[in-house]
C-alpha cells in the first residue's frame, strides 16, 4: 500500500510567488534567505524597539540554516507579518487535504476488509 507521505504533494507553498517584491521602493523582504535565497524564513523571536516605530527580530532560514538579529521598521514587519500568514495558509490547507486523502485511502480500506468479511463483532470489543 503506497502511503500519501510517498507522493509529491500539489499542494507545495508557492515559494515564487512569496519571494515576489512588491516594487523597488518596497520594504525589504524578511522571508527572503539571502544566502540561499529560500522564502522560508521564519522568525525565532521579535521584540519591540523604541516605541512602536522599531523591531529586533531574530531570523533563521530552515533551509541553509543562516540565523540573523536585526531591527526593521513597521512596514518591513508588517510585510514579513503577511508573508508568514501566508504560509500559515498554506500550511493549513496542505494539512487539510493530506487528512482527507488519508481518510480517504482508510475508508476504501475498510470498506474492501468489509467486502472479503475481514471484520467481525470481535474486532469492536473494548
Amino acid at each position: 500500500m503506497r502511503r500519501n507521505t510517498d507522493l509529491r504533494n500539489p499542494l507545495l507553498l508557492d515559494i515564487a510567488r512569496m519571494q515576489e517584491p512588491g516594487n523597488d521602493t518596497a520594504a525589504p523582504s524578511l522571508h527572503i534567505c539571502p544566502d540561499c535565497g529560500s522564502g522560508l524564513v521564519q522568525p525565532t523571536s521579535w521584540q519591540q524597539e523604541d516605541g512602536r516605530a522599531q523591531w529586533r527580530v531574530w531570523r533563521r532560514c530552515p533551509e541553509c540554516e543562516w540565523v540573523c538579529e536585526g531591527v526593521h521598521d513597521v512596514v518591513a514587519v508588517d510585510a514579513f507579518d503577511e508573508q508568514l500568514d501566508l504560509g500559515a495558509h498554506e500550511l493549513a490547507n496542505e494539512l487539510e487535504a493530506l487528512e482527507r486523502a488519508n481518510m480517504s485511502e482508510m475508508t476504501d480500506a475498510f470498506v474492501v476488509a468489509l467486502r472479503n468479511d475481514l471484520i467481525t463483532a470481535d474486532d469492536f470489543r473494548v
